[in-house]
């Protein structure tokens, strides 16, 4: 499964989930402290970061102003049938790799784009809407491993 979803000071409460098993791809911009594995990094500005469901990992904002997207998902929904290489390979989501890109403001443009279409295609009945938000994904890591 996937869900996209907007967060910020302006936006309604961001989901939670009981679930272990999804990975997480967010854009932020403000200021934050992200604890990974064992280590604290502190940002600010736009970031954009990848969380790996087998690596911990928590999120403090500290900033007053903060917004963002998220988008939440399995590694079968990302790997239909069985095409693409295991997340595990990416090294965007490696447990040795770093996790967080600082965006330049076209970056930030282009990918806040690809999160918004996100959103909205998750709340349409087109058939293939799965194919599109799982190109969008696609679209993101690759942009970011570039």
């Amino acid at each position: 499964g996937v869900k996209v979803y907007e967060a910020g000071n302006d936006c309604h409460a961001i989901p939670t989930y009981n679930r272990r098993d999804f990975y997480k791809i967010c854009i932020n911009t403000g200021q934050n402290i992200i604890q990974y594995a064992d280590r604290g990094i502190e940002t600010d500005g736009t970031i954009l970061f990848f969380g790996n469901p087998h690596i911990p990992y928590s999120w403090e904002i500290t900033s007053e102003s903060y917004h963002g997207f998220a988008c939440v998902f399995t590694e079968e929904f990302l790997k239909v049938n069985d095409r693409s290489e295991s997340l595990h390979e990416c090294p965007l989501f490696k447990i040795s790799g770093t996790p967080i890109f600082y965006l330049s403001a076209e970056q930030k443009t282009f990918i806040t784009s690809l999160f918004q279409k996100m959103i909205v295609e998750q709340d349409t009945d087109y058939v293939f809407k799965d194919d599109l938000i799982r190109n969008y994904i696609n679209l993101i890591i690759h942009e970011s491993m570039k």
